[in-house]
């Protein structure tokens, strides 16, 4: 198999069953290891493909990010999420997927008890929000209003 095929099929892969196990309810310590390397695994597998758009990068750097919020580490979320931030504006990214940067270092700061930027990073998201149409619109509503 060519090596493209290969780092699309684990790309996806990775990502897909980080997705799963971010919904479960019942991870095991194991689960949450395999989820926290396999986040990084899908985005180091995007950063191979030729067809690789900064738009990935978020969504990539956006999961790790979410992965480190929901293990309770905020320094590591923070971190993810920062980059998150500065890829899709870099890229002037749709307001979905900047609004979603934002969303991860909300999330970051909460975990560590931040609530000041929490605030200032969902007033950021819920901007964007206002930008969304449609099913993206109701997709990142229910996540900020998770928060």
């Amino acid at each position: 198999m060519q090596s493209q095929e290969i780092h699309k099929q684990v790309s996806i892969g990775c990502f897909n069953e980080v997705s799963s196990l971010l919904e479960s309810t019942s991870r095991s310590i194991e689960d949450n290891m395999l989820m926290r390397e396999m986040a990084h695994a899908s985005l180091f597998h995007w950063l191979k493909r030729e067809d690789c758009e900064p738009s990935n990068l978020s969504i990539g750097l956006r999961q790790i990010s979410r992965v480190y919020s929901v293990l309770r580490d905020g320094r590591a979320a923070m971190k993810y999420a920062l980059e998150c931030i500065s890829v899709s504006n870099d890229a002037a990214l749709s307001p979905f997927l900047r609004g979603y940067a934002c969303e991860a270092a909300a999330r970051a700061a909460r975990v560590m008890k931040d609530s000041d930027a929490a605030a200032q990073y969902l007033t950021e998201a819920q901007r964007c929000l206002a930008e969304v149409v449609g099913d993206e619109a109701e997709t990142l509503k229910a996540d900020l209003d998770s928060l």
